[in-house]
């Protein structure tokens, strides 16, 4: 049977790790300094910026694959009442890639800094177009879950069930 609710602590890694996603996405700046030394045929320079931009990255992933794990051991609550299937489906579609970029990226991330590849850091950058376009939409799917619908789902996500 499925939860009728979050849990205090998938509300909290929720949270959590859509803050540091925006982190990353608004000073993905922070690792130019030492990729550009990688380009440029050295080895990656460590400073701050490209510390945390790694560090953030390596948080997510480790978070999200929590947020999994809960998925799996504790479950998550059903659709609201009257969700029909294609809303259930787009709901269930936009999570699974959320879930794939939350991993995805980060790993895609380490692997181009780590293996000094531009094509795999090319490819970690397509990661902020992605995640943008689906926290657009996780976001209005929730707000209209929540002013159009009015069936408490963005309620699940603020407080424990």
């Amino acid at each position: 049977m499925a939860p009728k609710g979050y849990s205090v602590t998938q509300i909290g890694l929720h949270w959590i790790v859509a803050g540091l996603i925006v982190v990353n996405l608004v000073f993905e700046d922070w690792i130019k300094t030492g990729w550009r030394a990688i380009e440029d045929g050295g080895a990656p320079v460590y400073d701050a910026g490209a510390i945390a931009h790694i560090g953030v990255g390596v948080a997510v992933l480790i978070f999200a694959l929590w947020r999994i794990a809960l998925r799996f051991t504790r479950g998550v609550p059903d659709a609201p009442a009257g969700v029909t299937g294609p809303v259930k489906l787009a709901g269930h579609l936009g999570h699974l890639a959320l879930y794939a970029l939350m991993i995805g990226v980060p790993v895609v991330g380490l692997m181009a800094w780590f293996g000094a590849s531009e094509d795999l850091a090319e490819l970690h950058e397509l990661g902020k177009p992605l995640f943008m376009l689906l926290i657009l939409a996780h976001v209005g799917a929730a707000l209209w879950h929540h002013f159009i619908r009015k069936d408490g789902l963005l309620n699940r996500m603020r407080r424990p069930g």
